[in-house]
């Protein structure tokens, strides 16, 4: 495909915006979930369990994932997107407690299936050198969801009806299906061995380890903070609601720039060199949150910098672990987010008993130290072994 680039331009285009699409229906929920529960005549309560639900299809993208290597990315890709439109065209269609809580888990597993897919073709086409690059531009559907998503969905809820969103990704997606299918070459090969005996060969590997190790630590401090900021905020600075919502726009403000600035200079400089630049950053910018909580405006540029070095850090890792195990992409990949996904469960429970218990400091603590651990386990794993060209 590589060979025709505006093929691929037109394929990259065509996958960024569907990852929006996943993206958006992921994160849908957090902002309105008071709305979805009035919508559905539920307790608060039963909206974020089906939040909980969603991110732990994380832990089964694996499963998913395997056949991907086995049976090639472009059916897994199709297959997930598949399972997108009829999640989202249920829940626009049936206002139903118990469909939300099927259709939410069928979007989150088609998402833990797509992603690592995408990014297992991408690597199969992309010269490692550009890899960085090319995911990179991918991954702004990211930031692309809360910057352009969220607030968009939250016109269309607040003219229409909290379901009307989901009826208008599912005909998105819809259109997305065909248009891969049509441009998106068939797989060339595919690795005929058991998903067993593939686990067994990422597990074996040193590097796959440590990016492991690494993307845990990572994604628990970052959710350790992001769990609590919002309530942080409103106690410390009196902000309201709506306010704090346009701290969520400034975040995605910030990864857009981590997700430009991995585009723009992480080949140029190397993914791992990139990647421990990031880390080390992204450590010191947790311990020095506490010292800045003296103002809103430097509360504000801290939280700025957390999430900028945290998303150039993830999004340059993204790229390198494409190329630790290059038969077996998609199940390497799949383990990252699976990992990072248990990270994100265990922060967010530890966020919430640290703050009610120990404040700002003990987060900010935790979150630095945890971010160094992440430091630490990808250098024991990267320690004397081959190089990945980088």
């Amino acid at each position: 495909m590589t060979s025709h680039p505006k093929r691929f331009a037109e394929f990259i285009i065509i996958t960024t915006f569907t990852k929006l699409l996943f993206n958006i229906t992921r994160r849908l929920i957090y902002p309105f979930a008071p709305e979805f529960a009035r919508g559905l005549n539920v307790e608060l309560s039963a909206i974020t369990s089906v939040i909980a639900i969603n991110q732990a299809t994380s832990l089964l993208g694996p499963v998913g994932a395997g056949f991907a290597d086995r049976y090639g990315y472009r059916i897994l890709m199709l297959f997930s997107l598949a399972m997108l439109t009829i999640g989202t065209f249920a829940i626009g269609l049936i206002p139903i407690y118990s469909v939300l809580v099927i259709a939410f888990f069928l979007t989150g597993l088609a998402k833990s299936i797509f992603d690592p897919s995408l990014q297992a073709f991408i690597s199969n086409v992309v010269p490692f050198e550009k890899r960085g690059q090319v995911i990179g531009i991918t991954e702004i559907a990211w930031a692309g969801s809360t910057l352009v998503g969220i607030p968009l969905a939250g016109i269309v809820i607040e003219r229409f009806s909290w379901q009307t969103p989901f009826l208008i990704i599912g005909i998105l997606c819809l259109v997305c299906f065909f248009i891969l299918l049509k441009i998106m070459p068939k797989d060339e090969k595919s690795v005929k061995t058991s998903m067993k005996s593939n686990w067994k060969t990422i597990i074996k590997d040193r590097k796959v380890l440590g990016i492991l190790s690494f993307v845990f630590f990572m994604s628990l401090a970052n959710d350790n903070l992001f769990v609590i900021y919002g309530a942080w905020l409103e106690q410390s600075y009196n902000l309201s609601l709506a306010a704090i919502g346009f701290g969520t726009i400034f975040i995605g403000l910030s990864e857009i720039l981590g997700e430009g600035c991995t585009i723009l200079f992480s080949d140029k400089i190397g993914l791992k060199k990139s990647i421990i630049i990031g880390i080390s950053l992204c450590s010191g910018a947790y311990f020095l949150l506490p010292l800045l909580n003296i103002g809103l405006s430097y509360v504000l540029a801290e939280l700025f910098l957390v999430f900028f070095t945290f998303e150039f850090t993830i999004v340059t890792s993204v790229s390198l672990s494409t190329e630790l195990v290059p038969e077996l992409r998609a199940s390497t990949m799949s383990a990252f987010f699976a990992f990072a996904g248990i990270g994100r469960v265990a922060g967010a429970f530890l966020g919430g008993v640290i703050w009610s218990k120990f404040g700002l400091p003990a987060i900010c603590m935790i979150s630095g130290f945890c971010t160094f651990a992440a430091l630490i386990c990808l250098l024991i794993g990267f320690y004397q072994s081959k190089p990945i060209i980088d």
